[in-house]
């Protein structure tokens, strides 16, 4: 596949994410991890100063070395929004108009407890993660854990999983190890995609996991125009005020200010003081 080429996710693939919440794409981005990563090194030594030491007990309250808005500071990562690959993705589960709400890069130190990610998502409307890991990773070295179908929110399954995997020693007796689930090892280069709701872990992290997310949503009802902006909004301290980054939205391509153009609507709301406080 070249980088011309369209990409859809398959019906067997769709109905997949739908049933078990994550979906995992082998090798697609091979070819691109080399630069890629290369990337993600120069933007944590020459961005070091944006970087956010979240400290949160999803992730035994062990450092997290954050870089928000990663993808918006280097051409080359901003160019993956319009990648077939990953647009493909999120146009097969969010809709051709769908919002690219964020990306950030991680550097964790540690493991990262069962949770959901529950932090700037308004669940009437679908949010899918695409995650990169620039490194392999397995059972013994932190990959990526799911319980599959915990994301089906209002399931009797899934609404037990929310009551008692959270404190699953206290809830459930279980080790960490003990509560069932399934682990998937990565490649560089694998896309490993889920919906924001799935209960997700991982487990004995050998050394520091590097990995990148890019988040979009479905696109919402006017009417909750002012919920993303709200959203919009919980965020704005850790970004300098913006919802992009300027340059970003400078050089913004035709088909990219599809994505983007709600957000930024949702913006000028919190800037006009109509939500929210502005940050500046």
């Amino acid at each position: 596949m070249t980088i011309a080429e369209p990409f859809t996710l398959s019906r067997h693939q769709k109905n997949f994410f739908d049933t078990f919440g994550y979906l995992v794409l082998p090798g697609l981005m091979k070819d691109s991890m080399e630069s890629i990563s290369a990337a993600f090194e120069d933007l944590y030594q020459q961005d070091d100063k944006d970087i956010v030491d979240w400290r949160h007990e999803a992730h035994y309250m062990k450092s997290r070395q954050v870089l928000l808005q990663f993808i918006e500071r280097q051409p080359q990562l901003t160019a993956l929004l319009d990648h077939p690959v990953v647009d493909g993705i999120f146009s097969s589960l969010l809709g051709e108009d769908y919002l690219y709400r964020a990306s950030d890069g991680n550097i964790f130190s540690g493991d990262t407890y069962w949770h959901s990610d529950l932090y700037g998502a308004f669940f009437k409307y679908r949010h899918v993660k695409i995650l990169f890991y620039l490194d392999p990773l397995d059972e013994n070295s932190g990959a990526f854990r799911a319980i599959p179908g915990s994301h089906l929110f209002g399931d009797k399954f899934a609404n037990l999983c929310e009551r008692y995997v959270w404190k699953h020693e206290e809830k459930l007796g279980l080790d960490k190890d003990q509560v069932p689930c399934v682990t998937i090892p990565t490649q560089p280069g694998d896309a490993l995609i889920f919906d924001y709701r799935l209960k997700h872990a991982t487990h004995r992290t050998q050394c520091n996991r590097r990995m990148f997310s890019i988040c979009a949503s479905e696109r919402f009802a006017e009417e909750d125009l002012p919920k993303l902006a709200e959203l919009t909004n919980m965020f704005l301290h850790m970004t300098g005020g913006e919802v992009y980054r300027p340059e970003f939205v400078e050089n913004a391509t035709e088909s990219l200010h599809l994505h983007i153009d709600q957000c930024l609507e949702a913006f000028k709301l919190i800037q006009e003081g109509k939500v929210g406080n502005p940050v500046t």
